[in-house]
């Protein structure tokens, strides 16, 4: 398996940074022009557009749950404060718990791609081989 090259590392750097939309862009770029994506770039771009996708549906299907709960009485107080103890400030003044965990997973996932290495997170990167044949 070839190396990939200092272009295609920059290009998912920036598409995990982004959230998948310099990925989703570079898709387009390269269906206008007829060409054909690496591995490392197929693989990296769908995992992005994965994640993504499954961190929307979960932080719906929570704020659905947390709407339904919060017509019990007392448990509506219980999620309340879950809710905004995962959503407070708490590191470095900004981070919360959520959004310190993604950033750590999103750094993880560029320093991986910048060392050129195929990243792997359960369950979600074995879906994305399965899909991209690799």
């Amino acid at each position: 398996m070839d190396s990939p090259t200092f272009i295609e590392r920059i290009i998912v750097i920036l598409n995990y940074i982004t959230f998948g939309i310099v990925g989703f862009i570079w898709l387009i770029i390269n269906a206008l022009l007829k060409g054909r994506l690496s591995p490392f770039l197929q693989y990296h771009i769908f995992q992005s557009f994965f994640l993504v996708m499954l961190y929307w549906l979960v932080t719906v299907f929570i704020s659905l749950i947390a709407q339904i709960l919060s017509f019990i009485p007392l448990i509506n107080v219980l999620v309340l404060k879950i809710l905004f103890y995962f959503n407070a400030p708490i590191f470095f003044g900004q981070y919360s718990i959520i959004s310190g965990t993604v950033s750590l997973v999103i750094l993880y996932l560029v320093l991986s791609s910048l060392q050129g290495k195929y990243s792997y997170i359960p369950w979600v990167s074995d879906i994305i081989n399965r899909a991209v044949r690799r």
